[in-house]
């Protein structure tokens, strides 16, 4: 059995390593909950009622998903909620894969948001577009996602979400605009 020097040399050299590996794994999973947002996708509820706990309820009871479909809900003062107040999910909190889409990288990547409203027959309100915008804003410079990345998701899939009353190229000019400032 070694004594001395050489054991308390190795004995550091595996706390060390230790050490290093346990930084790595925190900061890997950190690294990947934090840094893979790669897009942003705009959905619309398709009903002017609700709010995020009622489709959470929905989407858990007649979809068998742990949680709603969204990271975030931007409200049209339906359903006790005040217009444009947004409401954050369980899946952002966690920062868990949203189930937005049918494209599972995009669901991995892709920051959901849900404009409550039907926009196939009417535009959001005012405070709730500026709500989305400012949101946005903040999403897009805290994970560097440029504009030409806020997609609808009619732009993934063959759908008519979010609506034809949410322009997306001025959507995404209005959120370049405030990023520009």
């Amino acid at each position: 059995m070694q004594s001395g020097p050489r054991r308390r040399f190795r004995l550091r050299y595996l706390l060390l390593l230790a050490v290093a590996a346990g930084a790595f794994v925190f900061l890997g999973r950190h690294a990947w909950r934090e840094w893979r947002w790669r897009y942003i996708v705009i959905h619309h509820t398709a009903s002017d009622a609700g709010n995020l706990e009622y489709y959470r309820r929905l989407h858990k009871e007649e979809r068998g998903w742990p949680d709603i479909a969204y990271h975030f809900v931007v409200n049209n003062g339906a359903s006790n909620t005040v217009p444009g107040q947004i409401e954050e999910s369980n899946l952002w909190k966690e920062r868990s894969r949203g189930f937005s889409t049918r494209n599972t990288y995009v669901n991995t990547v892709g920051i959901a948001v849900v404009m409550v409203g039907n926009l196939e027959r009417h535009a959001p309100t005012t405070l709730q577009y500026q709500s989305l915008v400012s949101l946005l804003v903040t999403l897009a410079r805290e994970y560097d996602i440029p504009p030409e990345r806020i997609i609808g998701h009619r732009e993934l899939q063959q759908t008519k979400c979010p609506g034809q009353h949410l322009d997306m190229a001025k959507l995404r000019e209005d959120v370049a605009r405030e990023l520009a400032r």
